[in-house]
């Protein structure tokens, strides 16, 4: 059988003759039999819908008839690369190892960087390192340069299913984590002096649910700040937090420049760091 996967940009919400896969289907055509559709991104979607990939799989060992062509605008997360390795690779499908790796890409997909807080360390380093082997579209890769690393990564993921091994991690520099304050519901302060967010997933394994962490940003006072919370559940209005860290920037002369995730989870100090002292960062925290 000639399988194919076609990685195009501007492509319809239903791709005729073919998966549609993250195109940006609508709840209705997903519940559409006769159209082969998977999609759990947009307004009509939120992280309690069933992933993408599981349903793929689903329907795959539960043999649905399915097109020779997968088609999906880019390797947007982990989840694409997984369902590209199972169309191509149909063997894997009734593989045992296979529906546990399934579940956990698709709960790491779904949730976010949190999520590898609750892996073994390995298995959060392997996936971590395979989310960032594909850089932004916009950003660069050649079209043979992209073959070249779908090719790898399929291959990787197929050792891990039928081995165990990680045959590809990023070396990842040390975090140097230090605790500094912690308080009720989860609240803590701490410094790193490695990848704030590498340093977010220890914290979030240590059983923290949200606060600030800051590195020092060389011999000056600037620091970088990285501020979050573990899920929406949590009273924590970044938003605001935001807005009045900003205005204590212009009053210090600095440019306003603190920026919020999409998915309000994250709130990252300016790029070339912040004056503002950690205690009046803190001071903003607790009242939001």
């Amino acid at each position: 059988m000639d399988l194919n996967i076609c990685i195009e940009k501007n492509l319809p919400q239903i791709v005729p003759e073919a998966i549609s896969f993250e195109t940006g289907a609508s709840k209705a055509q997903l519940e559409d039999l006769s159209i082969t559709a998977y999609e759990h991104h947009g307004s009509e979607f939120s992280t309690s819908d069933k992933g993408s990939l599981p349903a793929f799989y689903e329907d795959l060992i539960l043999g649905r008839p399915m097109p020779t062509t997968l088609a999906t605008p880019k390797i947007q997360d982990i989840d694409t690369l997984l369902a590209i390795t199972l169309f191509l690779h149909r063997d894997l499908a009734i593989h045992p190892n296979t529906a546990e790796i399934v579940y956990i890409v698709d709960f790491v997909h779904r949730l976010g960087l949190p999520a590898l807080a609750h892996l073994d360390e390995k298995l959060a380093q392997f996936l971590s390192s395979l989310r960032t082997y594909f850089p932004d579209p916009d950003k660069g890769l050649s079209q043979r340069e992209l073959g070249d690393r779908i090719q790898n990564a399929i291959g990787w993921l197929r050792e891990y299913i039928h081995n165990g091994a990680f045959t590809f991690t990023k070396p990842t520099a040390p975090t140097n984590l230090r605790i500094v304050d912690h308080g009720t519901t989860g609240f803590v302060v701490a410094g790193a002096t490695g990848n704030l967010f590498d340093a977010w997933v220890e914290l979030y394994r240590l059983g923290f649910l949200r606060g600030v962490l800051v590195k020092q940003h060389g011999a000056e006072d600037r620091k970088h700040v990285l501020i979050a919370r573990k899920s929406l559940y949590l009273p924590f209005d970044l938003n605001t937090a935001c807005h009045l860290l900003d205005q204590m920037e212009t009053a210090m002369g600095e440019l306003p420049a603190w920026k919020t995730s999409q998915e309000g989870l994250w709130l990252e100090s300016p790029e070339e760091g912040t004056l503002i002292l950690l205690q009046h960062i803190i001071d903003v925290l607790v009242r939001v």
